[in-house]
């Protein structure tokens, strides 16, 4: 559950500067170069991919979901990043996908960052690209998974530099909506009653907003504390002994556990952030991508949020669902999380051939 939870433009900064690392032959389609840019006092760490036939002269800059992500955006030992910036490499297209800070070549402290500071560190990204003579780009493809899309909006919305928009499985209603509903999600396969799912819901949302407004935590920490051990008891019923002072122990350090996870800012900044304010003001084309069995953010909690602020822009949008696709765009059988590391690390057939067309066809 832990995993699952943590889950405008700036003026340039004369500082900033590129350190290239390695440059090595990707492929025949295109070579890709290892690159340092500096931001203020930390370090982005990248890798940008060009190939060798360019059919556009725009980038595709990369943001990954939830959590401290490498550049590829390994998940379950699926490179989600690398593989599509392979294809686009193919398809004429060029891209930057870069590391989250304290990840990888990217210094900085990402449990303690906030959504502010993942909007200047792109921003910061797209000055360095405008500004160098040997990699120089003026026009920009966001592009962002999962809470990256997130960071896409927001940064995309007034910057003249950014022409397009990817969303992949991005949450539109604010993350404190998608939270319970992972929270119910975890008791899908149970026998809990279901009024002690929902106190346990409302458990969450009380503890994440008194820690949001720093108001009554001792009282809401005590009140989840105790939805715990309830919930505890009922899955001991069946036993013949219940051992009290386990269960004590388990709901206290559960109760801890939360407590913490709800504090941080890396995950608080985003909680009550509304993305459809964000989408409501764009003005460049919009690739909606949603998978039919996406259990992180699913399509009816956010697909007619998505699409009624981008019909409120009056911007142009197209969307694609993916009918067996789980929230990493691979073929699923359930969609659920536990599947994520047994399945092929591919896409689902035709995802990437709907991005490389859409952007060379716009």
């Amino acid at each position: 559950m832990k995993k699952l939870i943590i889950t405008a433009i700036i003026f340039f900064l004369w500082n900033q500067s590129i350190v290239a690392q390695k440059i090595e032959n990707n492929n025949q389609n295109s070579i890709e170069i290892d690159l340092i840019i500096q931001a203020n006092n930390n370090k982005i760490g990248g890798t940008l991919t060009i190939p060798a036939n360019m059919k556009t002269s725009a980038l595709v800059i990369m943001s990954s979901g939830s959590g401290p992500q490498d550049r590829d955006e390994t998940l379950e030992g699926f490179k989600i990043f690398k593989v599509i910036a392979d294809h686009l490499a193919s398809t004429g297209i060029s891209s930057f996908r870069y590391d989250d800070r304290g990840v990888g070549s990217s210094t900085g402290d990402f449990v303690n960052s906030t959504i502010e500071d993942h909007a200047k560190d792109l921003e910061h990204i797209m000055e360095y690209f405008k500004s160098t003579e040997e990699h120089s780009f003026n026009n920009f493809i966001l592009f962002g998974h999962s809470q990256g899309g997130i960071l896409t909006a927001k940064v995309a919305v007034g910057n003249e530099s950014v022409k397009k928009v990817i969303l992949m499985g991005a949450p539109v209603v604010p993350l404190i909506e998608v939270v319970l509903y992972q929270v119910r999600q975890e008791y899908k396969q149970s026998k809990i009653s279901k009024s002690l799912i929902e106190a346990d819901v409302s458990a969450h949302n009380k503890l994440m907003r008194a820690i949001e407004d720093n108001r009554s935590i001792n009282k809401t920490y005590q009140i989840f504390k105790e939805t715990t051990e309830s919930i505890l008891y009922e899955l001991s019923s069946s036993e013949e002994v219940v051992d009290s002072l386990k269960i004590e122990q388990e709901a206290i350090a559960k109760a801890n556990e939360f407590k913490t996870i709800y504090g941080l800012p890396s995950l608080t900044s985003f909680l009550y952030y509304d993305t459809s304010s964000d989408l409501e003001q764009l003005k460049v084309p919009v690739l909606g991508l949603f998978g039919g069995l996406d259990f992180q953010v699913p399509i009816h909690q956010n697909k007619d949020r998505m699409e009624n602020a981008l019909l409120k822009s009056g911007t142009n949008y197209h969307f694609k669902v993916f009918n067996d696709a789980n929230h990493f765009f691979q073929k699923a059988v359930t969609g659920q999380r536990n599947e994520y590391g047994k399945l092929e690390k591919r896409f689902v057939d035709g995802f990437l051939h709907v991005i490389s067309d859409w952007l060379n066809e716009n």
